[in-house]
């Protein structure tokens, strides 16, 4: 089931399939339960190339976000597990502050505004289909990474594709271009 994004839109969409009736919303929050327990009992590290990422964007003083259909919880306990700073991020877009979650655009909109931010000044890093259809969408360029669940997706047109995360290619700062 995670070959596509929805959380407890997911679980309703199979378990009608499947024909049978569940409470999609205690399922999801045992499910959600189980990741987070999960999280804190593995030895995680970000992606390759996500905290270099990370930090040449903070360093050439850009603007970062992490926009997410997910919920504040689920963050949370991932960038914990991961060690990366919650305050990193000059905002975190999560499920509870859109209308309509991943693949619609709303998310990256949000993101845009709270930012002050122009769809050309703008870069998206996703790691599957329905995220990068949303960047697509709200009018941003994105990069992708995919990993297991998505490695063999296809993407929307226009997305680049990376096997390591590598933003040098698609970003210049204006302290960059002083130098």
């Amino acid at each position: 089931m995670l070959a596509s994004a929805g959380g407890a839109q997911r679980i309703a969409d199979f378990a009608t399939s499947e024909g049978v009736s569940v409470d999609v919303e205690a399922l999801h929050r045992a499910k959600s339960k189980i990741y987070q327990d999960l999280l804190v009992t593995r030895d995680l590290e970000p992606r390759a190339g996500v905290l270099e990422a990370i930090n040449m964007v903070k360093t050439h003083g850009g603007g970062l976000a992490l926009v997410t259909s997910t919920s504040l919880s689920n963050i949370t306990a991932l960038l914990d597990a991961i060690g990366v700073a919650h305050n990193a991020f000059d905002l975190i877009a999560h499920r509870d502050m859109m209308k309509y979650p991943k693949p619609a655009p709303d998310a990256y909109l949000l993101a845009l505004e709270a930012l002050n931010a122009k769809t050309s000044d703008v870069l998206a890093v996703e790691d599957n289909p329905d995220g990068a259809f949303a960047a697509i969408q709200s009018g941003v360029r994105c990069v992708a990474t995919p990993g297991e669940f998505h490695a063999h997706n296809v993407f929307p047109d226009g997305v680049a594709l990376q096997s390591r995360l590598d933003l040098k290619p698609y970003l210049t700062f204006a302290d960059q271009a002083a130098a």
